[in-house]
């Protein structure tokens, strides 16, 4: 089997063969963002705007996966992550973060963060506005409710790059993962969808399929190579594979000394709710950073006092002097091969 690629700390990668390989057809000014994105993240700028923005289009989810943090408080019966219930992102609001991203240099979006993006009825809605706005269009989902009809419209709204969420290439073990799925329908599902993209000639557009590795690396190899070859022959283009957090795990006494969370010089999270957060682990909010409510635009929220002394803290190299950032699975898991 190929090796894998370096991608984050947590994250490994195959990339495309080039029969699958999207990249030729996306402009230069593609390369242009993603090498941005690459600078500040080594040289901790956040220049003046974030590059992306992750915004959570629902909190629902159709699933309860053992590993999703989104199970695990529900599990625990904490809500600080919804802490106003569950629901969709107000639209009006979407509209607004988009326009003023449009205006000041943003790059990309992705529609999920806690939830399953396909719940939201107006997803195609918001692609389209998104792809309207100049935006690359991203979103993860666990493909249960990609039928085809929704998969074509998201495809023709404007939709750039879909990441299926599939947890093993053996249909018992990804059924006690993703615990509420069949395999053979939703893997019918991504078929589908892929089948749909090659119908409309959509090249450009980056499919990945990615599992989160078992803890115990006794067998990944073969995991690697199975799942590899189930999702190649669907010609799906990237093939990646997570490491996984242990929900409940001590992680203050795993982490390395030194550390630097790169995102926050580069993409800012939005919650269902308008809350904005720093980073993808900060799931109970211990880290403030405002909301919708408050009547800030993103670039006072990017450069607002709260994310400024967040970023002074790990360009310091003490990110441990940070609770939420000191237990967090990161620092540990870019410790650990996949």
């Amino acid at each position: 089997m190929a090796s894998l690629a370096y991608r984050s700390p947590t994250y490994y990668e195959l990339s495309a063969p080039p029969e699958l390989d999207w990249r030729p057809y996306r402009p230069a000014s593609y390369l242009a963002y993603r090498l941005e994105w690459d600078r500040r993240g080594a040289m901790g700028d956040p220049g003046d705007f974030p590059l992306h923005l992750d915004l959570d289009a629902t909190n629902r989810c159709n699933l309860r996966c053992p590993m999703c943090p989104r199970t695990y408080y529900l599990d625990e019966g904490d809500f600080a992550w919804a802490p106003n219930g569950l629901g969709d992102l107000d639209f009006d609001l979407y509209v607004r973060l988009i326009e003023e991203g449009a205006k000041n240099g943003l790059k990309s979006v992705k529609l999920n963060f806690l939830g399953e993006p396909l719940l939201c009825a107006r997803l195609p809605e918001m692609v389209a506005l998104a792809a309207k706005a100049g935006l690359w269009v991203m979103l993860n989902t666990n493909a249960v409710a990609l039928t085809e009809s929704l998969g074509r419209k998201l495809l023709l709204a404007g939709l750039t790059d879909v990441f299926f969420s599939f947890d093993s290439p053996y249909p018992k073990e990804y059924e006690a993962i993703r615990v509420g799925a069949k395999y053979d329908k939703v893997l019918g599902n991504i078929a589908s969808f892929m089948e749909a993209k090659e119908a409309l000639d959509k090249k450009a557009v980056q499919t990945r399929a990615s599992m989160v590795l078992p803890e115990n690396p006794k067998g990944r190899e073969e995991i690697k190579a199975d799942y590899a070859r189930l999702f190649r022959d669907l010609k799906v283009a990237e093939i990646g594979f997570g490491l996984p957090t242990v929900m409940g795990r001590d992680y203050e006494s795993l982490n390395p000394a030194t550390f630097r969370c790169p995102d926050l010089f580069r993409r800012l999270f939005v919650f269902q709710d308008g809350v904005y957060g720093p980073c993808c682990g900060d799931w109970s909010r211990q880290i403030p950073l405002g909301g919708a409510a408050d009547g800030r635009s993103l670039k006072e929220v990017w450069h607002g006092p709260e994310h400024m002394a967040l970023r002074k803290t790990h360009l310091s190299g003490a990110y441990r002097d940070v609770p939420a950032c000191r237990g967090c699975s990161v620092p540990y898991l870019s410790t650990v091969e996949a």
